[in-house]
């Protein structure tokens, strides 16, 4: 029995546009059927995520500040780079938040930083 050379056609169900293959040419549907994306949230979903991202690059532009800071400080003379990247970065920050910072250091990282390089210390020596 002979094959079809026939191509199958596909009518979309979006535009009703017929279509041979995998994807209609004019509105770009898989199969002739628009997958909807479930779960995009929308409006305030779209406004949630924007400002979980926010947040994200907030923590991390946070603690690379942090880890510049102890660079240069640890660095003496060798880290000049750092320190003139902290000093540019606290001209542009206000002294509230540094003094807010300031703080914080002393209170909890101060204390932090030397148990854990002191850890290191004995872990390495």
């Amino acid at each position: 029995m002979p094959q079809s050379t026939r191509k199958k056609h596909i009518v979309c169900k979006n535009c009703k546009t017929r279509f041979t293959g995998d994807y209609c040419p004019y509105c770009g549907a898989e199969n002739g059927v628009n997958h909807v994306r479930r779960g995009a949230g929308g409006f305030f979903g779209g406004l949630f995520r924007f400002a979980l991202s926010l947040a994200a690059l907030a923590l991390l532009i946070a603690v690379g500040f942090v880890i510049l800071d102890y660079v240069a400080s640890a660095g003496g003379d060798g880290t000049s780079a750092a320190r003139a990247i902290l000093d540019s970065a606290r001209n542009a920050i206000p002294q509230s938040a540094l003094d807010t910072y300031a703080a914080f250091k002393a209170r909890y990282l101060d204390g932090w930083v030397a148990a854990v390089v002191d850890f290191f210390t004995v872990l390495f020596s």
